[in-house]
């Protein structure tokens, strides 16, 4: 193990503690849960994090016994999975990110939006219905932030979804134009969807029949579901 020991107590909390608080570890953890097992899609949704920490945090856990590192087709690039251990370590990752959606206040997380995050965290949470043109395409354009983070498209094809930020020249079947902040509440389910195409916050163009059951298509983040504490309860950091 090449962490270093901090709190030097036989105490169980101190013991896992000495690997699993340190920094981006959790966020590691996370990646995995949500299901990406290579290299460069852990990468993908840890974007501020820089691959060398990336690489020397995986090896650490592959020390340690958390996770596995091999190659399952040799064709491929070596995946990363959970050991038994690591995968008993889920309801620990899911309770802290309940815990934080339903505690703590919403302002300072929209701040400072990592919008590769956000728009790759989408990606993987979106829901390629079976009804939907193959493949059906849609164009998010954040209307707020700098021009080369503004465009991202959606790939819908083979019960699968792609994410793009370069135009191919795609023929898009909806349109979506909206501030990467509301778009952020509205993921995390802290703003409701439909209220924001009313309000005239989301404008979303294309076929009725796409558009009308957008919710449905678009999906939300794993933690939507966890409603807000009161806001005199909520803790500010």
């Amino acid at each position: 193990m090449t962490a270093k020991l901090i709190y030097r107590q036989y105490c169980p909390l101190a013991m896992s503690s000495e690997f699993l608080c340190q920094r981006w570890t959790m966020l590691i953890l996370r990646e995995l849960l949500e299901g990406s097992t290579s290299f460069n899609d852990i990468s993908r949704g840890l974007p501020r994090m820089s691959r060398s920490l990336l690489s020397r945090r995986l090896k650490e856990l592959v020390e340690i016994g958390v996770l596995e590192h091999k190659n399952k087709n040799p064709d491929q690039n070596a995946q990363y999975t959970f050991t038994q251990a690591g995968k008993a370590l889920e309801p620990v990752v899911m309770i802290m990110a309940e815990w934080g959606q339903k505690w703590l206040t919403v302002e300072p997380s929209v701040e400072n939006i990592d919008v590769d995050l956000l728009m790759w965290d989408i990606r993987r949470h979106t829901n390629p219905l079976p009804f939907l043109p193959n493949p059906f395409i849609v164009h998010i354009f954040l209307n707020d932030v700098p021009e080369n983070m503004a465009s991202h498209w959606l790939v819908f094809e083979n019960n699968d979804v792609d994410l793009c930020h370069i135009d191919r020249n795609f023929d898009v079947d909806v349109e979506i134009d909206i501030g990467v902040r509301k778009l952020t509440k509205i993921w995390m389910g802290w703003e409701d969807f439909d209220s924001a195409i009313n309000d005239g916050e989301m404008i979303i163009e294309g076929p009725k029949k796409y558009t009308k059951i957008a919710s449905d298509w678009f999906g939300q983040s794993s933690v939507a579901h966890i409603k807000k504490i009161a806001p005199s309860l909520r803790l500010n950091y």
